[in-house]
């Protein structure tokens, strides 16, 4: 003899709840992307573009959850899952110390050795164990990209250590 207990309600105040911050985020995204100063050198794409990009996915994204809450929502199905697998805390913890590593590095070093040990650090939660392979590869990765900003956008992000390093190597002169 099997006794079931009856299914509660979900509720949707917190499905709700989520959207309307996502939406809230959005809006308050949008708004800061209005008041970005434009100079008028920009012919075309200027500082507001990719923060109205944003803002209208996170809208769009708010926008959906809120219909979605509506409509039933989504956290009671997560509620009912009986074999999730346990949390990875290894993994979390590797992933909340790349971003840790990202912020403390990025002003005394630069934004390579910083993007370098994030790089590192998250390839390691992710199940990476080649250490010495994620390093070159994220050191590669990040001066490319560094490279690419101030080269070819000619956005300036700033030197840090292995910049000036890498320039001084080339003979040009550090900004």
């Amino acid at each position: 003899m099997s006794i079931t207990l009856p299914r509660r309600e979900p509720s949707l105040w917190p499905d709700l709840m989520v959207g309307l911050f996502v939406l809230a985020l959005g809006g308050l995204a949008l708004w800061q992307a209005m008041v970005i100063p434009v100079s008028p050198i920009y012919a075309q794409v200027g500082p507001r573009a990719v923060p109205y990009v944003v803002a209208g996915g996170m809208l769009l994204l708010g926008a959906g959850l809120v219909y979605v809450a509506l409509r039933g929502g989504w956290s009671h199905e997560l509620e009912e899952m009986q074999d999730a697998p346990p949390t990875n805390w290894r993994a979390l913890t590797l992933l909340g110390a790349g971003l840790v590593a990202n912020l403390a590095l990025i002003g005394p070093l630069g934004f390579s050795v910083a993007a370098t040990a994030q790089f590192v650090l998250v390839a390691a939660a992710f199940g990476s164990r080649r250490f010495l392979r994620d390093l070159v590869l994220a050191l590669v990765l990040t001066l490319v990209v560094w490279f690419g900003f101030v080269e070819v956008l000619g956005v300036n992000i700033g030197a840090g250590v292995l910049e000036g390093l890498v320039l001084r190597a080339l003979g040009r002169e550090v900004p």
